[in-house]
């Protein structure tokens, strides 16, 4: 054989087998790669679901060991948001909290306020009912500040619906009439 038959058949069976390659690659590997990424996608979104989860269940496990009873739970939740009015406790929650501050307490009053009923609720939410007290009361601005600052922070809910100041001079002592409402289950 001639040299030159011998390149060009070494020249056609190099493209053959680069042709046989290309066959092979695009019928037998491209697919199998593209299901390869899909199985890669489902993985990371397992994993990001695992991740989730088990952080979903150590919050609960912390919860429980926080809380060991639900009677705890429902304890602390009642100190917070009591199932009666508990008016002698407000009242005195009230009273403990202007004196520690350094407010005179002249005049308090209570009043009920219609119950929040949510119907599209479950059997397990309770509605919400409220009592305003309206307290007049007298003290430095300071004193106030401590005031509503321990108002904020007291054990049972309560917001403040409106707040009026008169009198006093430039140094006080001023009169304070402020509306709070605080809340309690049905």
């Amino acid at each position: 054989m001639k040299p030159a038959a011998k390149r060009l058949s070494g020249i056609l069976v190099s493209l053959l087998l680069f042709i046989g390659a290309l066959v092979i690659y695009s019928s037998l590997v491209v697919p199998v790669y593209g299901e390869i990424q899909v199985l890669r996608g489902e993985r990371v979104a397992k994993t990001k679901i695992l991740q989730e989860e088990s952080d979903a269940v150590n919050t609960v496990k912390r919860l429980l060991e926080k809380y060991p009873s639900i009677s705890e739970l429902r304890q602390t939740i009642g100190l917070t948001l009591p199932s009666e009015e508990e008016v002698a406790a407000v009242v005195n929650q009230i009273q403990g909290i202007s004196s520690s501050n350094g407010m005179l307490l002249n005049s308090l009053s209570l009043k009920p306020l219609s119950a929040v009923v949510n119907e599209s609720e479950e059997d397990t939410v309770r509605p919400i009912g409220s009592v305003r007290i309206s307290v007049e009361m007298a003290g430095g601005y300071d004193a106030l500040k401590a005031f509503l600052e321990a108002l904020e922070t007291n054990i049972r809910i309560m917001d403040i619906y409106s707040l009026h100041i008169a009198g006093g001079g430039t140094s006080g002592p001023y009169k304070y009439q402020i509306e709070t409402d605080t809340y309690y289950q049905l």
